[in-house]
C-alpha cells in the first residue's frame, strides 16, 4: 500500500519507506481433508510510528499472517513477499531471521499463560531474551534491565516479581510482562496479537493505553491484531478487515468506521454496543465463518451477505476505490451498501 492508496496519512508516510511491507502473501496447510487456503494474497504496508489494525473473526487468518512472515508457520507452503526494511523475510535463513525476529521485529503473543514458561521466573525468562539478542549482556545487567521493563510497564514491586513464576501473578500483570519481554531489545515493529484477550474491561484499558505510550515513547511501528472494532478505535491510524484469508477493505479508521464499503466491515461495526441504544438487541451477522478448506464458489461472503447477487457466486472481487477506502465488494460497482439497503 503506497503514499497515494486510500487510508494511508500523507503526513505520516512523506518522504519514507514502509518499515514493513507484505505482498500477495499466501499461506496453504496440507490436512486430510485437502489444502486449507488459510491466507490469500494478503498486501499491506506498515510505516514507522504508525499503527495498523488488522481486524476479523476467529479463523480469517490475522495470526498465521503475522507469525508466516517471522517464519513461526510449520508445514505450510507459503509464498508472495514480506519484507522488513528491504530484506525479504519469506525463506530468509534461520539464523539470519531469529537476528530479526525478537530484536528488530517483536511479538506480542495471545495467551500469556501459554507463551510464558510455567518453571522460569518472570526474570529469568526475560534475560534469556536479552541475551538471546545480546551475547555480551552479563546475568546482572540483565536481570537488572528486566526489574526497569517491569517497572517501565507498571508492575508493582518490581524486584520483588522478578522472582515471581508465571503462576503467581494475575492475567493483567503477565500480559504486562509479555509486553516487556516484547520490547526488551528495543524493537522498531511491534506484533501485538489479542493483547487484550480474556481481560476484564478495566484491564484491557490499561494494556491498551500502555501499548500506546510505548508506541509514542519508542516510536514504534505496531501491528494490532483483534476481532475487536472497538479497541481498534483508539489505538491504530490504519484498518485491515480480513475474512476467509484476504483483506476485504481497509482504511483510516475514521472514514472506514463512518462510510464502510463492505457489508463484513458493516456488520462487525453493528455488532458493537451503542451508547445512545441501550435497550436495542445488537445485530449479528448471520452464518458462520468460511472454511479455508472449502471456499465457496465467488465471494466467501456470499452465503452471509445481506446484499448479495447473482455475480457474487461467479467470481470473487477485488480491492476497488469507495470513497475513502479500498473495498471488496461488486456493490461498489453501483451505488454503494447505502443505495441497496434502500432498494432492499
Amino acid at each position: 500500500m503506497s503514499a497515494d492508496v486510500p487510508g494511508v496519512d500523507s503526513n505520516v508516510t512523506a518522504g519514507r519507506r514502509p518499515i514493513l511491507s507484505v505482498s500477495d502473501l499466501c499461506v496453504t496447510f496440507t490436512t486430510s481433508a485437502g489444502p486449507a487456503r488459510a491466507v490469500r494474497g494478503v498486501t499491506f504496508d506498515v510505516y514507522p510510528g504508525e499503527s495498523v489494525a488488522i481486524v476479523g473473526e476467529s479463523g480469517s487468518g490475522k495470526s498465521v499472517t503475522m507469525m508466516a512472515l517471522l517464519g513461526m508457520v510449520a508445514n505450510a507452503d507459503i509464498s508472495g513477499s514480506a519484507t522488513y526494511r528491504g530484506s525479504e523475510l519469506i525463506g530468509m535463513e534461520v539464523s539470519r531471521l531469529r537476528h530479526i525476529r525478537g530484536s528488530k521485529v517483536a511479538m506480542i503473543f495471545q495467551d500469556p499463560m501459554t507463551s510464558l514458561n510455567p518453571v522460569l521466573t518472570i526474570g529469568r525468562q526475560m534475560s534469556l531474551v536479552m541475551q538471546a539478542h545480546q551475547p555480551d549482556l552479563s546475568k546482572k545487567a540483565a536481570r537488572t534491565r528486566a526489574i526497569e521493563l517491569l517497572d517501565q510497564v507498571a508492575i508493582s514491586q518490581a524486584a520483588r516479581r522478578c522472582d515471581s513464576y508465571p503462576h503467581e501473578l494475575s492475567g493483567g500483570m503477565r500480559q504486562r510482562v509479555m509486553i516487556a519481554m516484547a520490547i526488551s531489545n528495543n524493537p522498531e515493529v511491534l506484533i501485538a496479537d489479542e493483547p487484550t484477550t480474556a481481560l476484564d474491561v478495566t484491564v484491557q484499558a490499561q494494556i491498551m493505553e500502555l501499548l500506546g505510550d510505548l508506541r509514542r515513547d519508542h516510536h514504534l511501528a505496531m501491528v494490532l491484531i483483534t476481532h475487536d472494532l472497538g479497541v481498534v478505535a483508539g489505538a491504530a491510524d490504519r484498518v485491515a478487515v480480513m475474512y476467509a484469508g484476504r483483506i476485504v477493505e481497509q482504511g483510516a479508521v475514521g472514514p472506514l468506521f463512518a462510510d464502510p464499503g463492505h457489508p463484513y466491515t458493516r456488520g462487525l461495526l453493528d455488532c458493537l454496543p451503542r451508547l445512545d441504544e441501550r435497550h436495542e438487541i445488537r445485530a449479528s451477522i448471520a452464518g458462520v465463518p468460511a472454511s479455508p478448506m472449502s471456499l465457496p464458489p465467488g465471494c466467501p461472503f456470499a452465503p452471509r451477505c445481506s446484499y448479495v447477487e447473482s455475480r457474487c457466486s461467479e467470481s470473487e472481487p477485488f480491492l476497488e476505490r469507495h470513497h475513502e477506502t479500498l473495498s471488496a465488494c461488486f456493490v461498489l460497482a453501483g451505488d454503494g451498501l447505502a443505495a441497496a439497503a434502500v432498494d432492499g
